[in-house]
């Protein structure tokens, strides 16, 4: 990622940072919203064999919102560890 955001022409710690926690949040609201809630939570053709009967399980979507939140923590540490690379290579 740190690379990424370099050769998108992010020197600067602040701007590497916004870059990459843009991407992650990006991703990670459409695995949320689109994936998650819209497509494997209603469709019966994506559920595992043998919880068929699990319906009530499936469409929790409390679930895959703690999900998307811990996402956003993740994210928020990767977008500071490659700001953090992005910043030492700028300054070598």
């Amino acid at each position: 990622m740190a690379a990424v955001a370099y050769f998108s022409g992010a020197k600067k710690f602040e701007t590497a940072f916004s870059h990459v926690f843009i991407l992650f949040l990006a991703v990670n609201l459409f695995d949320v919203i689109v994936l998650d809630i819209g497509v494997f939570c209603h469709s019966k053709k994506l559920r595992i064999a043998g919880t068929e009967d699990m319906d009530k399980e499936y469409k929790n979507y409390l679930f895959h919102i703690k999900g998307g939140i811990k996402g956003i923590v993740l994210g928020s540490v990767i977008s500071l560890l490659s700001a953090s690379i992005v910043y030492i290579v700028s300054i070598i």
